[in-house]
C-alpha cells in the first residue's frame, strides 16, 4: 500500500484526470455477474486516464473509438471525443508527448490507442501479454492482436511501483494478467480498478449486497479470482475509479 518510505520522504500527490473517448452499449449483465438487472442495456464509456502530478506525463490505458468497438467487436458505439482533441484540450498535450503508458489489461477499449502514444514506455503485466496473445475462446472477442503487435512492452510480474506513490496491483479474474493502479492522492489510496466495472460493483444494491459485498464483472475468465479482486480493491482504497462508471464523464479532477 502506497506509504512514504521515510520519515523525510514525501511521495508525489497526484490528481486522476479523466478521459472520456467513446460509449458502448452493452447489457448490464456483462458488467455486474448474476445481475438482476441482466437483460437492461446501459451506454458504458470507455476512458483514457491522465495522472497529473509528479515528474512524468502519463496515461492509464488509451481507450478506444466508436469505430474501435465496431469493427473489433462487433459492438453499437457512439463517440464522445477523439484521443488526439480531449488530451489536447483538457491537458494540453499530444500522444507522442506521453511519456508512460500503463495497461490495465489489453482487451480492445483499453489499448486501442496506445500506438499513438509513439514515445511512451509501455507497462503491462506478463501474465496479461502472454494471455493477449493467444486469448481463451471465452475471452478471445474483446482482444485484437493487431493493436498491439509490433509495440515495445516493459512487461511487469506482479506488485510494482512503477513510479513514485504509483503502484501496480495485480487483480487477475477477470483476465489473467489484469491490474489495478493505485495512486497516491490528497485524499489517499485512489485506484482505478482495471477491472470492466461500475461503482455498483463495489457498492452493490439492496437485494444484492445481502449475499455479496461486490459483484464480480460480469465478463471474466474465473469468478472467484474476479470476486477476490473486487474485494481487495474496495478493502484497500479511499478513493475507487471504476473503470467504466458513467457518473464519471462529466468529472475534471478525482479526487
Amino acid at each position: 500500500m502506497i506509504s512514504s518510505r521515510s520519515g523525510l520522504e514525501l511521495l508525489p500527490v497526484y490528481c486522476i484526470r479523466p478521459l472520456p473517448l467513446s460509449y458502448v452499449r452493452r447489457d448490464m449483465g456483462s458488467l455486474m455477474y448474476r445481475c438482476n438487472n441482466s437483460g437492461s442495456s446501459i451506454d458504458v464509456p470507455i476512458f483514457a486516464w491522465y495522472i497529473e502530478g509528479g515528474g512524468q506525463r502519463i496515461l492509464v490505458d488509451t481507450g478506444a473509438s466508436a469505430e474501435h468497438m465496431r469493427t473489433h467487436c462487433g459492438l453499437e458505439a457512439d463517440d464522445i471525443n477523439t484521443f488526439e482533441h480531449v488530451l489536447m484540450t483538457r491537458i494540453g498535450l499530444r500522444p507522442q508527448d506521453i511519456d508512460l503508458v500503463i495497461q490495465t489489461h489489453l482487451m480492445v477499449e483499453h489499448c486501442a490507442n496506445t500506438r499513438r502514444c509513439s514515445n511512451a514506455r509501455i507497462v503491462v503485466q506478463q501474465a496479461e501479454l502472454e494471455f493477449a496473445l493467444m486469448p481463451h475462446p471465452i475471452l478471445a472477442p474483446y482482444y485484437s492482436r493487431d493493436l498491439f503487435m509490433g509495440l515495445s512492452f516493459e512487461p511487469v510480474d506482479g506488485y510494482s511501483e512503477v513510479v513514485p506513490g504509483i503502484e501496480l496491483l495485480p487483480v487477475p479474474g477477470q483476465s489473467p494478467g489484469c491490474q489495478a493502479v493505485c495512486i497516491n492522492t490528497e485524499k489517499g489510496a485512489a485506484i482505478i480498478t482495471g477491472m470492466c466495472t461500475l461503482e455498483e460493483n463495489y457498492y452493490p444494491r439492496a437485494g444484492q449486497r445481502e449475499t455479496m459485498p461486490v459483484v464480480p464483472p460480469g465478463i471474466h475468465l474465473d469468478a472467484v479470482q474476479a470476486f477476490n479482486s473486487a474485494l481487495r480493491i474496495k478493502g484497500m482504497a479511499d478513493v475507487i475509479v471504476p473503470v467504466h462508471e458513467p457518473g464519471l464523464v462529466n468529472i475534471d479532477r478525482i479526487p
